[in-house]
């Protein structure tokens, strides 16, 4: 069985394993897409919840006393929940603090996640790089960077979330390219709808988190994210 938290069979970890896989389960805290992956013999979506970790662990609970997972499992579901939910400000519930409590019980240590978080110096330096490129753009931050490098995605990411810091910035996009395709990591804290913004170039997310991928120059990455942007503030100018 292979068991998979993300339901775009274009950004799963790996699609060799997932073209050998014979059963397949698919648990996402995102909107059901289009084109996601078929067949599977479960799909746990649940776009309220604040992360598939959050969805996993409410699965484990279901088991009562039989629900035994180990120490390292109990914490790596707890830094899933930490990473969708910013440390648990955004987009959590009372069943996000009730797998958060039910991992803590199985003995998750919540200084050994935020040691997961660590940084190599280089990765910290690209990141703070590419929050030095940004510029804003109809109240969002836009960043881009046409190098590359081994932690492009931890840091690109990073820098979305460092990003909403700024003050009027409503949204925040990182663009960046990864093996001939542009990435596009979109945040916010709620004002901007980026799962829309990024629907519109043919990605997905929710809310508070997107992404997109692109083949296209980064000139023209750049360009349509902007038409996007526009089209989005056009539609939603009351916001």
């Amino acid at each position: 069985m292979f068991l998979i938290a993300q339901q775009n069979p274009a950004l799963v970890d790996s699609k060799e394993i997932l073209a050998r896989a014979k059963n397949v389960v698919v648990i996402d805290h995102h909107r059901r897409m289009v084109n996601g992956i078929e067949p599977t013999i479960m799909s746990f979506l649940e776009p309220n919840a604040s992360s598939a970790c959050e969805l996993v662990t409410a699965l484990i609970e279901y088991f009562g006393e039989d629900s035994n997972i180990t120490v390292h499992a109990a914490e790596a579901l707890l830094a899933g929940i930490m990473l969708d939910t910013k440390n648990f400000i955004m987009k959590t519930g009372v069943s996000t603090f009730e797998a958060a409590a039910f991992l803590k019980k199985k003995g998750a240590d919540t200084i050994a996640v935020k040691k997961l978080f660590a940084n190599s110096i280089e990765t910290y330096h690209q990141k703070s790089s590419l929050i030095n490129s940004a510029h804003l753009y109809k109240e969002c931050a836009v960043a881009y960077t046409e190098e590359s490098f081994s932690e492009i995605r931890i840091a690109a990411s990073q820098a979305a979330d460092e990003l909403l810091g700024i003050t009027g910035v409503k949204a925040s996009f990182v663009i960046y390219e990864t093996n001939g395709v542009i990435n596009i990591s979109a945040r916010s804290m709620g004002a901007c709808n980026v799962q829309i913004v990024m629907e519109s170039l043919g990605g997905g997310g929710h809310l508070t988190m997107a992404a997109t991928q692109l083949n296209c120059s980064m000139n023209e990455a750049r360009k349509r994210l902007a038409d996007a942007i526009d089209e989005y503030w056009e539609n939603n100018s009351q916001e």
